[in-house]
């Protein structure tokens, strides 16, 4: 539209003047829905890793790396005073090779035939060549010398085929397939390098069935264990199976971790494998299927909720968001300070009583912001879920373990890319949850394998 002039608009008729109103108004709507727009997408450019639950891959540069850790104060490094640690040596060596001198370095007598005192030790660790020790079972025949009957020798049990891995090297092929998603054309060429004869892919897939088929009822008994804990915390993360998004499931505590991949992020998963029979304490980052498992109480995650304050204060300069992160990590201090030993438990009442008064006051006042009252609301929603750990010593304020845990299905993405079957898929879930539970109780992982394939392997309650 080009300009007019004042007297090019007194020369307008009525009508004339209504259509170039009417044209005014449609053009400034325009305007006005693109200025939302753009509004819009310039906020959303404001998210990321540090204010949402953006991965920090899909950080711009100027943003990457940027933590919610507020500073010590205290230099990079040790601190003064802290004592130095170093790898202590082994009490009984594998090899012991004395360094004696030979000769006298002043007369040159022979000195190698004398008993030396001992005055200083070093160790070196290191492994010995890579060799695959094949063992061959010959089966004989012996006539009997009294009666003629021919008597045949027998196969060890299982020793089934011409030629078959044992447990030490099946072991070692599931640790590097589940533990280091290390992928199966990978893992054959590296096997080959190692061992100088080659292990085939359908070989390294029928491993892993031997593996599954032997864990049959250790993957109810690792969710058993971990229902009979206090708290446990739950995450969730997209997979690729056969081309299509799945998820990759997390329930875990002290006493283990069990992982599922399932086609849903739906609380049918939720049911399915977790139940609703749980009477402990549940962490999470308030994903909806999690909100609804049945459990005595709920805990929101505290980062969670800090990333989004912080977007909050990063994008509307919130005071609200300020003042409401003070308080969910002044609370996070409180709760170190009341529960240690002799704290009068009158007193301890009183505080928690105080920091739920305090916080209802934040959730219930008024605001600013349209992203500041939408968290508002947010918090009101779930305001039973946020202060939970105040009344627990033993209750995580963070749901960092089970981020932790759930990182594997960010890892195996990365290294090995998505799964090409629903049963590999479901086969590494159940696998994985075996070796990250013997991780936990500090178990020896290839041997906890060994027994895996051999039947023997089994988790205590303790």
């Amino acid at each position: 539209m080009t300009a007019l002039s004042a007297l090019q608009l007194q020369a307008f008729s009525k009508q004339q003047l209504i259509d170039l109103v009417l044209e005014l108004y449609s053009a400034v709507t325009r305007l006005e829905e693109k200025v939302t727009l753009l509004e819009s997408e310039l906020l959303s450019l404001k998210k990321n890793s540090s204010n949402s639950s953006k991965p920090p891959s899909s950080d711009f540069p100027i943003k990457r790396n940027q933590s919610l850790r507020q500073p010590s104060g205290k230099p990079s490094g040790g601190q003064i005073g802290h004592p130095g640690t170093t790898r202590t040596q082994v009490e009984h060596p594998d090899i012991v090779i004395p360094c004696k001198p030979s000769h006298c370095e002043r007369c040159g007598i022979e000195l190698s035939n004398i008993p030396g005192t001992l005055t200083g030790k070093r160790q070196e660790a290191d492994i010995p060549p890579i060799k695959a020790v094949v063992t061959e079972y010959q089966q004989e025949e012996i006539i009997c010398p009294c009666c003629g009957k021919r008597n045949m020798g027998t196969f060890p049990e299982d020793v089934r085929a011409q030629f078959q891995i044992g447990d030490n090297l099946k072991s070692f092929v599931a640790y590097l397939n589940v533990a280091h998603h290390v992928p199966f054309e990978r893992l054959t060429n590296l096997l080959s390098d190692l061992l100088s004869f080659r292990v085939s892919e359908g070989t390294v897939d029928n491993v892993l069935d031997d593996a599954e088929v032997a864990r049959t009822p250790l993957s109810l008994g690792i969710l058993n264990l971990i229902k009979q804990y206090s708290w446990t915390g739950s995450d969730e993360s997209g997979v690729r199976v056969e081309g299509k998004t799945w998820w990759q499931w997390t329930w875990q505590n002290l006493l283990g971790t069990y992982y599922a991949i399932e086609p849903s992020r739906g609380y049918d998963v939720v049911k399915k494998h977790f139940g609703e029979d749980y009477e402990g304490d549940f962490l999470h980052d308030c994903w909806n299927a999690q909100n609804n498992t049945h459990a005595r109480r709920h805990q929101l995650c505290h980062p969670h909720l800090l990333r989004d304050l912080q977007f909050c204060i990063d994008a509307e300069g919130s005071r609200w968001a300020g003042n409401m992160t003070d308080f969910l990590l002044e609370s996070e201090r409180i709760r170190d300070a009341l529960w240690v030993e002799g704290y009068d438990p009158k007193q301890r009442e009183r505080i928690i009583r105080s920091t739920h008064e305090r916080f209802q006051r934040l959730i219930h006042g008024r605001i600013k912001g349209t992203e500041s009252q939408t968290l508002q609301k947010r918090f009101r929603k779930h305001h039973d879920k946020i202060l939970t750990f105040l009344s627990d010593p033993n209750l995580p304020f963070h749901n960092n373990s089970s981020e932790q845990a759930i990182r594997n299905a960010k890892l195996h993405k990365k290294i090995s890319g998505g799964f090409r079957s629903e049963r590999g898929a479901r086969r590494h879930a159940v696998l994985l949850s075996i070796i990250e539970t013997c991780k936990k109780r500090k178990m020896d992982i290839l041997l906890s394998l060994k027994q895996l394939f051999q039947g023997t392997l089994a988790f205590s309650a303790c």
